[in-house]
């Protein structure tokens, strides 16, 4: 991949998401080049010290959304990555995916994802490293694939840059020392036995944090209206046993 390629796609808005790069494996002078694009068009940084999240799903975390400057580990739900990711890029946080090249954008929107502040680099190869690090720098959140975890030296150098930088890392591997680690339990309704129309997309999203902290769980629903709290049900009562009782 050359330079005038990542500098097309900033050329024309329409182009979704705002920036992928393509090639297998992006030299040096493609990653910087990307970097460098990124601070060009970058108009919002996240403020303070906690990137949002949907309200539906804020509850999970203690101060309310992704703490900048921790990893966190996420299983292979597609569907989890876009809901961290929906409320950061709504309020114009920009947002890079690592090493997934099989995720679909439109699923992302669906989702409530601004693919407008959407990076995309579905196959860094050995790269990968490079890649991550220089996107580090500009954007808010970096969802990196299933890469092993690096040596605890390069893992205390990246977590000094997060910092730093105050960015937010989901990775897909098991880490050490994550902050948290967030898996989804999935439940379709409308499908039985393999046919019917899918209506609702339930998941119970869980947050399980270091040791010595207590895990927190969340109930959501995916529809054709997007994300929302799941409903709990209110208890039934035997009206003609309260009759009978009075």
């Amino acid at each position: 991949m050359d330079v005038d390629r990542i500098e097309q796609m900033f050329e024309y808005s329409s182009m979704s998401p705002a920036l992928t790069l393509e090639s297998h494996e992006p030299t040096r002078a493609d990653v910087q080049a990307l970097r460098q694009r990124i601070q060009v068009m970058e108009s919002t940084r996240v403020g303070s010290r906690v990137i949002p999240v949907h309200s539906a799903v804020s509850s999970i975390f203690p101060r309310g959304g992704l703490n900048t400057g921790s990893v966190y580990s996420v299983d292979s739900s597609t569907s989890l990555l876009w809901v961290l990711l929906a409320e950061a890029t709504q309020q114009g946080t920009w947002c890079a995916v690592v090493g997934m090249p099989d995720l679909g954008v439109a699923a992302a929107e669906e989702l409530g994802v601004n693919v407008d502040r959407l990076v995309l680099v579905p196959s860094p190869g050995s790269q990968w490293m490079a890649v991550l690090g220089a996107l580090i720098d500009v954007v808010g959140v970096c969802a990196l694939g299933a890469f092993p975890a690096p040596s605890e030296r390069a893992l205390s150098t990246l977590s000094g840059r997060l910092r730093e930088r105050e960015s937010t890392l989901l990775v897909r591997s098991s880490w050490p020392r994550v902050d948290a680690a967030l898996a989804v339990e999935h439940q379709w309704d409308g499908v039985e036995q393999g046919r019917g129309i899918l209506r609702e997309h339930h998941l119970r999203i869980t947050a399980t944090p270091r040791p010595g902290q207590t895990a927190l769980s969340c109930d959501v629903v995916i529809d054709h209206g997007g994300l929302r709290t799941a409903t709990r049900m209110a208890p039934v009562i035997d009206l003609a046993h309260h009759r009978k009782a009075g």
